[in-house]
């Protein structure tokens, strides 16, 4: 198929075919066929045509369901979401459908819209696909002696990408990063919980920074790569002083 600099590459995840590439003719030229229903992210009915000599479909049309507005007029919030669709993007392949993925990735942009800037949603969003990806860190315990964590006499347990997920201070060899017992329970409840049921879960600022920190150790792990929108998100959250000359 031949490209043009007026066309658009794009990736879509759909619910019968899982994600997809395609390519949008003239899109970049247009103001009329494509209009607004494009942007990143929306949510789309689509007509694809399937070419045998290309990888990419051709989008024919295109109908906006949900625009997503209020996640595209907050820097952070639109950061978040860019982070849950390059996530899924990375975690799944090509031609491979999940609707229980596609159902997740929808829900939580919904509620991300209508929520304002919550941090938690995207550490829950992260753990919940990572167990419909089929690689969910263990939580419950400790990974290699399988011994379980009690509460009355545990506070500080260590967390291992390498080894998989948690781990007790006798089997850590020094090794792992320290998150709190609360931690680690609560990611473990939100890849069990409902979607409608997460904003019960505790969710305070530490538990936050260190499921972040976590998770994209994790995720970068098994990725092999860090996620280019989490790198935007890290600077929109500590950015740089700018340097003047008077």
């Amino acid at each position: 198929m031949d490209y043009s600099e007026s066309d658009l590459i794009l990736t879509f995840y759909t619910e019968e075919f899982g994600k997809i590439k395609g390519i949008a003719k003239g899109a970049r030229r247009s103001r009329r066929r494509f209009v607004g229903t494009l942007d990143v992210p929306s949510h789309i009915r689509g007509v694809f045509h399937r070419n045998d000599k290309s990888d990419l479909v051709r989008v024919e049309a295109a109908t906006l369901a949900q625009g997503f507005s209020g996640l595209k007029s907050d820097i952070l919030r639109y950061a978040n979401a860019c982070c849950l669709l390059e996530l899924v993007s990375e975690a799944t392949r090509e031609g491979q459908a999940s609707p229980a993925i596609y159902g997740l990735l929808l829900e939580f942009l919904n509620i991300m819209e209508s929520a304002g800037h919550e941090p938690a949603l995207r550490c829950f969003f992260e753990i919940k696909l990572l167990a419909l990806a089929g690689f969910q860190p263990h939580l419950d315990g400790c990974v290699l002696c399988r011994s379980a964590f009690d509460p009355a006499s545990v506070q500080r347990i260590y967390f291992s990408s390498e080894r998989g997920g948690t781990v007790c201070a006798r089997c850590s060899g020094g090794l792992g990063m320290p998150i709190s017992l609360g931690t680690a329970r609560t990611l473990s409840n939100a890849a069990r919980s409902d979607v409608n049921k997460l904003s019960r879960l505790k969710s305070g600022n530490g538990m936050v920074a260190e499921s972040e920190t976590l998770l994209d150790d994790f995720i970068r792990h098994h990725i092999g790569k860090e996620l280019k929108t989490k790198r935007f998100l890290a600077r929109l959250k500590n950015p740089r002083p700018c340097s003047s000359v008077p």
